[in-house]
This record gives structure tokens, C-alpha cells and sequence, in this order.
């Protein structure tokens, strides 16, 4: 009996170990595969139009969100959120993830989940967590938008790739026509203290 006990708590043992590598990889290939977009667009220097980077466009809609449309439209509609769910997919986010060409629809996803208590991608305010690799820090691009705001509105989401002393570095899609850097700023604690950022999400997967 004590035998077959252990082989219970061996394999329990064995199963969280798994569980906790395929989160730990998911965020890695998630990262990684942010970092190469990033070195495809030469780190902001090549522009959307640029016919060596249409590829690479067409992708971030049709894999990312299922967008069929002229490239005339990629290049002319914010592209962003079309990135962000791009590397989700590519990462093996599976139906865990709601891709959208809207920001706005994976923020309230991940507000439903938290409500839920779903694991996968929760949202926050930026002062009641703190950030990690991974992780999405969102604000939004029209006014009066909270994080309790409901329904559609414009924002914008970057995918976190560094936590440096007071800063986290973030990659996103259609920063100045391009794949780009941005950062934002932390407390000691490593909360977001940016004034515009209303969201993070945080990838538990």
C-alpha cells in the first residue's frame, strides 16, 4: 500500500513538474518568436509596404485572426492587435487565446476569465499585479477608456520580453509603421507606473 502510495505522489509530482515547463516554454516561445519579428523589421527601420515585408503582414492577419483581405488593407488598417494574436497562435496559445484584430476583444476575454477564474489569460489593473516575462502591458488610443470600460474600444497592447531595474521592455505591431520596442516604467515592486496604461494581462499558461 505505502509502494503504491508513492507512485501516486511520484506521478502527481512528475505531472506539476510538466505542467510547470509547458508554462515556462509557452512564454519562451512567445518572447522568441517576438524577438525575430523584431529583427525581420530591423528593429523599427523597415516600414509596412515594404514588398520583402508583405509576407510577414499577410501572416500576422490571415494566421493570426483569419483575415483574407488585399494587401492594400493590411497595410492600411492598424495592425497590432493582428501581431500580438500572430505570436499567440504561432506560441500554441490553442483556443486559449481570443484572436481578434481588436485589442479591446482579448482585454474583455481575459476580464471574463479573471471573473471566472480561468487560467489562461487573466487581466488586471496595473497596480494590483506585477509584471512578467510574457505578459501584456495594454493603454488605450481614445479617451476616457479605464479598465473597466466594456465592450470595443482603440488600444494597443505590447508583449513584455524584459524586466530590466524599474523598466519593462515590450515588443508590439504598427508602432511607427513597424515592429518596435517600447517601455515602460516600474516601482520597486515591478507594477507598471506608466500613466497611460490601463491593462495588464497576465499569461498563466
Amino acid at each position: 500500500m505505502k509502494k503504491y502510495i508513492g507512485y501516486i505522489a511520484a506521478a502527481v509530482a512528475a505531472l506539476v513538474i510538466l505542467r510547470s515547463l509547458k508554462k515556462s516554454n509557452f512564454k519562451k516561445n512567445v518572447v522568441r518568436l517576438a524577438e525575430n519579428e523584431l529583427k525581420l523589421w530591423n528593429y523599427g527601420n523597415i516600414k509596412e509596404g515594404n514588398a520583402a515585408l508583405m509576407p510577414a503582414l499577410r501572416s500576422y492577419y490571415k494566421i493570426g485572426t483569419g483575415t483574407n483581405k488585399s494587401d492594400k488593407y493590411y497595410i492600411e488598417t492598424a495592425w497590432s492587435a493582428a501581431f500580438i494574436s500572430y505570436l499567440m497562435k504561432m506560441a500554441g496559445a490553442g483556443d486559449r487565446f481570443k484572436y481578434s484584430q481588436a485589442h479591446a476583444d482579448y482585454i474583455q476575454a481575459a476580464k471574463k476569465n479573471r471573473l471566472n477564474n480561468i487560467k489562461t489569460f487573466q487581466a488586471f489593473k496595473k497596480n494590483e499585479i506585477p509584471v512578467t516575462v510574457g505578459d501584456l502591458i495594454c493603454y488605450p488610443r481614445q479617451e476616457g477608456i479605464t479598465y473597466d470600460t466594456p465592450g470595443k474600444y482603440y488600444a494597443h497592447c505590447d508583449l513584455v520580453s524584459e524586466i530590466k531595474p524599474g523598466v519593462a521592455v515590450g515588443i508590439g505591431g504598427n508602432i511607427s509603421n513597424s515592429v518596435k520596442k517600447s517601455t515602460y516604467k516600474l516601482d520597486g515592486n515591478n507594477k507598471v507606473t506608466s500613466d497611460n496604461v490601463h491593462v495588464i494581462i497576465k499569461t498563466l499558461i
